[in-house]
């Protein structure tokens, strides 16, 4: 058997005496998650670097779409997560500039082919909606 190269690296260490706050180490950068159980004050829970990995992949690819016709200017992702049934993931990207139907269309479909949409799919249901100044572009 042959071993894969990774495609991140995770750890997560919880010491003695600190409840459920562990200390992670994503390849070099170090974070702190918490537990809401346990006051949640220490840093975002597990369900929350989820919504924040899929908004960060999702904002990053957006831009990387955008860009093909210049700089897009801002950007914004708020992914959230509902409970369900069924359990959902609703992906709102806020645009300070409108895309015509077409373009709306385009950059939704770029954002169901992003690493982390496509790891997250087999398990959740995930709903993009692109927005300009809070009004839908369909």
């Amino acid at each position: 058997m042959t071993m894969q190269i990774p495609l991140a690296t995770a750890g997560a260490r919880s010491t003695s005496g600190t409840g459920r706050v562990v200390g992670l180490q994503m390849g070099p950068h170090s974070a702190t998650a918490d537990h809401p159980a346990s006051g949640g004050g220490a840093g975002p829970s597990p369900l929350e670097l989820m919504t924040g990995a899929l908004a960060a992949c999702s904002a990053m690819s957006a831009r990387t779409h955008l860009e093909r016709d210049g700089d897009p200017g801002d950007i914004e992702v708020v992914v959230t997560l509902d409970a369900g049934p069924p359990t959902l993931l609703y992906r709102r990207v806020l645009l300070g500039f409108r895309l015509d139907p077409a373009g709306a269309h385009r950059l939704a479909a770029a954002l169901e082919r992003t690493e982390v949409t496509m790891m997250l799919k087999p398990a959740f249901t995930i709903r993009t909606q692109i927005e300009h100044a809070g009004e839908p572009l369909t």
